[in-house]
């Protein structure tokens, strides 16, 4: 059994908390909540699953003091990365592994610089632990779905990998409105439309593939485009008022060789209607032109669910499953390119259970 933490529960974190409860070989023994509601409730009871045993706190100290094998560091932190690596080095110098989904620039350390990379293999060297950055997307469709189709081909021009998903339904008014800038004026200034804060979660999928495929980055470069709302409507997140923003087409590419190569892109919607001239698709799609050309296409929620909802579920068992694998790696830094292919195990005895 590999004794596991939770450190926070929103909405990935719940789903994480469910699946380590549920999993044969992992023990919940601690989680953390930073907000002061959750602190002292049950942390099956904040995940929606009822009461498992284990109390939620937002003492980081005592989080630090407890006997756990991992720690499944979820918050949001793109609003705060150093902040994240601050505390993910505390952890791993406490002698955890931690697997994360909170910065999508630690998918591929050395995107946030050498010093991070520094800070990350003192604290892993202290601790004799393991890290390891996660996620969909970047996290997986950008990485693991190129990486995987790579062995078919003779001659790569170029790859595509793009999101395609409608976040009406995301309640995270932080990521939604604050960061991604949704609601806000085209002109308005926000997060994602600065080239070197997109850059920090675009970098790393790019930077990791090219090392995989053996290439060397020449430059970067970024693109936004957005659409406005004819008329005003609401979403989970909040308002979207006539005039601002309610879809955005994002993406970085790599420059190779003086040609562009590697592009991630999202194509982002907050109702399925907001523009229609773009590309549409309830999920992942890569998209390779070379010799052998070739469409990969991953649609989530095919039942109609909710997609944002899956996506979330899907980041959270990416991060649950990578567990025993990084718990069973030497000390250091664990990128895609370090680990044996994660593999979903018990998913054949989930099928009948809740989920």
């Amino acid at each position: 059994m590999l004794r596991t933490i939770q450190w926070a529960t929103g909405s990935v974190g719940r789903h994480a908390v469910a699946a380590v409860h549920d999993l044969p070989d992992l023990e919940l023994v601690g989680a953390y909540a930073y907000s002061e509601a959750k602190a002292g409730r049950d942390v099956g009871e904040i995940a929606g699953i009822g009461p498992v045993g284990v109390v939620a706190t937002h003492d980081i100290e005592e989080i630090l003091a407890l006997d756990a094998d991992c720690v499944l560091y979820m918050p949001q932190g793109e609003m705060n990365p150093m902040g994240a690596v601050e505390d993910i080095c505390r952890l791993l110098a406490s002698g955890k592994n931690v697997v994360s989904t909170a910065v999508t620039g630690l998918i591929y350390p050395l995107s946030l610089g050498q010093e991070v990379v520094d800070r990350l293999e003192r604290a892993c060297a202290e601790g004799a632990s393991s890290f390891h950055g996660t996620g969909i997307e970047p996290g997986w469709a950008a990485e693991v779905l190129p990486l995987t189709l790579s062995p078919l081909l003779y001659r790569t021009d170029s790859i595509l990998v793009q999101e395609l998903l409608d976040y009406s339904t995301y309640d995270s008014t932080d990521m939604v409105f604050g960061i991604m800038g949704f609601g806000k004026h085209p002109d308005e200034p926000v997060l994602m439309a600065d080239p070197i804060v997109a850059g920090t979660a675009f970098r790393a999928p790019l930077m990791l593939l090219a090392e995989g495929l053996g290439a060397t980055i020449d430059d970067f470069v970024f693109d936004r485009r957005v659409a406005v709302a004819d008329e005003p409507f609401e979403t989970k997140a909040g308002p979207i008022e006539a005039g601002t923003v309610s879809a955005q087409r994002f993406s970085y590419t790599a420059i190779i060789d003086g040609r562009p190569m590697l592009t991630v892109e999202h194509i982002t919607r907050m109702r399925p209607d907001q523009a229609p001239d773009w590309p549409t698709g309830r999920g992942w799609k890569v998209t390779v032109e070379g010799v052998p050309s070739m469409v990969l296409e991953a649609e989530i929620a095919t039942h109609g669910e909710d997609e944002v909802d899956q996506g979330c579920l899907g980041t959270a068992m990416h991060a649950v499953h990578a567990i025993a694998p990084v718990c069973a790696a030497a000390p250091g830094i664990r990128t895609f390119l370090d680990l044996p292919i994660i593999a979903g195990r018990d998913i054949l005895r989930r099928q009948a259970n809740r989920r």
